[in-house]
C-alpha cells in the first residue's frame, strides 16, 4: 500500500542533509515544509542549549474515529561521520562509499513516518488521532526528549521507529549512569626526573586493567570510552580524564558495578598518590512494557500480518523510549531494517524498510479498528 519508491526517495533526501547533533535546523525546515502540505504543523517544543532548533511536535486529528492517540517518534540528528552523505543504492540495499555513516538511524525512521502519513491521507485510509514527535540531539544522551515539556505529550501510546530488525519489538531497556573521572598526578621532565612525577596515564591504565568491563552479565555492560590527558613526550602527565559508563536492566547490579570501577579508581590513586576527582550522572531510567500490554498485542498483530512472526526482547540501549516511558507514555521500539549503525558500513534493507513503514501503518489502521470495536461496546 506504501509507495516504496517514494519512501526510498526520501529517505535519499533526507540522509543528504547534515544534521549532526545539535545541527538539525536544516533538516528540521524541511521537515516543516513537507508536513505542512499534510495539513499538520510542526511546533518547537524544548530546546536544546547550543542546539540550532527544538523538537519539532504536531499533531493529524483521528479520521473516522478517535483515540488512542498514537505517538509516533524518531530523532533527526546522527552521529559522526555524518556531513556530505551520499546514498547508494547496490543489491537491495541502501548504502555508502564507506567514508560516511548512512544516517538511517534515525532518519529511516523520520522517512517512514512521512510515508505512511501520506500513505493515510492520499488513500483516505480510517485511522486514530496521532501526535508527530521529532527529536533532536538523542545521539548524545536523549538531551531532547530529556528537555520536552510533559505537557506536550498529548497520546496514549507511542512508537519509536528506532530500531533494526522489523520483526523485533523492543519492549525493555537499560538504565544508563555514566562516570567521569580526573586524576591528578605530578608533572617531572621525563628524561632527566621521572622518579619525581606521578603519571596520572599510568595511574589510570592500572585503574582500567582491574575493572570489570564490557558483557558483565545477560543484564549489564560497563566501557570506558574516552581517555584525554598528556602533554608531551617529554612530561610526566600531571591530569588525566575518563569517561566511561554502566547500563543495567538491574538497578542493584548497575549500583555495584558504578562502585567497583570507582573503587579502582580510589585505591590506584591512593596507591600512587594522585589525587582524584569523580563525578556520575544517570542518563536515564529503564522501561519495561508487559509483553500481554494492549501495545504489544497492536504491534505482534501487525508483524503478522506481513507475514513473518514477531520477537519481544530487551535492548541494552538507550531511547527516546527511556525518556517517553518515565514520562508516563508507554512505548515500544521497533525498527525499519537498518543495520551497522553508527558505523560506515551501515546499510538499510529496502525490502525490509518498506515492509517495516508497512507494520507501521498497520499498526495505525488497528489501533483504528481496535478503537471502533471498543466503542460498540
Amino acid at each position: 500500500m506504501i509507495n516504496k519508491k517514494r519512501l526510498i526517495n526520501t529517505f535519499k533526501q533526507l540522509v543528504r542533509i547534515d544534521s549532526l547533533s545539535l545541527h538539525e535546523g536544516e533538516v528540521a525546515a524541511l521537515l516543516k515544509k513537507e508536513f505542512g502540505k499534510l495539513g499538520i504543523k510542526l511546533k518547537e517544543k524544548g530546546k536544546v542549549k547550543g542546539g540550532e532548533v527544538g523538537n519539532l511536535v504536531g499533531m493529524l486529528k483521528g479520521d473516522g474515529c478517535s483515540g488512542p492517540v498514537i505517538m509516533l517518534n524518531a530523532h533527526i540528528d546522527t552521529v559522526s561521520p555524518g556531513k556530505g552523505i551520499k546514498p547508494l543504492q547496490k543489491k537491495g540495499y541502501l548504502c555508502t562509499d564507506g567514508s560516511t555513516i548512512l544516517a538511517a538511524d534515525n532518519k529511516a525512521g523520520v522517512a517512514a513516518i512521512l510515508e505512511l502519513l501520506r500513505t493515510l491521507k492520499r488513500k483516505k485510509i480510517v485511522h486514530p488521532p496521532l501526535q508527530i514527535v521529532f527529536t533532536v540531539a538523542e545521539e548524545i544522551g536523549l538531551i531532547g526528549a530529556s528537555v520536552l515539556p510533559r505537557r506536550a505529550l498529548k497520546a496514549d501510546l507511542g512508537l519509536a521507529l528506532d530500531g533494526g530488525d522489523i520483526n523485533v519489538i523492543y519492549n525493555k531497556a537499560p538504565t544508563q549512569i555514566n562516570l567521569t573521572a580526573t586524576i591528578i598526578g605530578r608533572a617531572a621532565h621525563a628524561g632527566i626526573h621521572p622518579e619525581e612525577g606521578i603519571s596520572a596515564i599510568r595511574v589510570a591504565s592500572e585503574a582500567i586493567a582491574k575493572m570489570k568491563l564490557g558483557r558483565i552479565d545477560a543484564e549489564t555492560t560497563a566501557n570506558i570510552g574516552v581517555i584525554k590527558g598528556g602533554k608531551a613526550t617529554n612530561i610526566i602527565p600531571e591530569e588525566v580524564e575518563l569517561k566511561g559508563e554502566a547500563r543495567s536492566h538491574n538497578l542493584a547490579k548497575l549500583r555495584r558495578q558504578i562502585e567497583q570501577m570507582k573503587k579502582t579508581l580510589i585505591l590506584s590513586c591512593a596507591k600512587a598518590g594522585a589525587k582524584l576527582k569523580l563525578s556520575e550522572k544517570r542518563m536515564y531510567s529503564s522501561f519495561e512494557i508487559p509483553p500481554n500490554s494492549a501495545l504489544i498485542s497492536l504491534a505482534t498483530a501487525a508483524i503478522k500480518e506481513v507475514g513473518i512472526e514477531p520477537r519481544i526482547r530487551q535492548t541494552g540501549g538507550g531511547s527516546d523510549a527511556n525518556i517517553f516511558n518515565n514520562l508516563g507514555l508507554p512505548t515500544i521500539i521497533i525498527g525499519v531494517g537498518a543495520d551497522g549503525v553508527h558505523t560506515t558500513r551501515e546499510r538499510l534493507n529496502i525490502k525490509e524498510f518498506a515492509k517495516g513503514t508497512e507494520i507501521v501503518l498497520n499498526m495505525i489502521k488497528g489501533a483504528a479498528a481496535w478503537t471502533n470495536s471498543k466503542k460498540k461496546r
